[in-house]
């Protein structure tokens, strides 16, 4: 499937909405719920055992393609998983908010929802600094 651009369009456009309403703080706290929902809805729909890598890679994987983004995961352990992005997702709103805002309205949700509350992420790459993917970090916490 080929990049969603009407799908990420429209986050585009209802993010600068609530930004320009209700200022960044708030329109990052819905935009973050918005997000949140429409994931979980996708997740739960693949199934997947929480906690285990495996499964995260793949319900990722499988959802960054059904909306056009193609994503890879190097290393998925017990211990730490590596996961590339491609593509961003929303590229539109590069300069607009800072890259690891926007990244945590749905990579909190992602580690959070699919792993557990004893894992987390950090960007080590990323599109908006001239990286060649997006790369996250994804580790159990000590």
């Amino acid at each position: 499937m080929t990049y969603n651009e009407a799908f990420f369009g429209l986050y585009k456009d209802l993010f600068v909405v609530l930004r320009k309403e209700l200022g960044e703080k708030k329109a990052l706290e819905l935009f973050t719920k918005i997000i949140e929902k429409g994931l979980k809805e996708a997740y739960d729909a693949l199934g997947f055992k929480k906690g285990d890598p495996q499964e995260f890679a793949r319900v990722v994987a499988e959802q960054d393609r059904s909306v056009g983004l193609q994503a890879n995961f190097p290393e998925a352990t017990e211990e730490k998983i590596v996961y590339h992005s491609f593509k961003d997702p929303f590229s539109k709103l590069r300069g607009e908010v800072a890259p690891q805002k926007l990244d945590a309205t749905y990579m909190n949700f992602k580690v959070n929802y699919l792993l557990g509350d004893n894992w987390q992420y950090k960007a080590t790459k990323h599109l908006w600094k001239g990286d060649t993917c997006i790369e996250y970090s994804i580790t159990k916490k000590k």
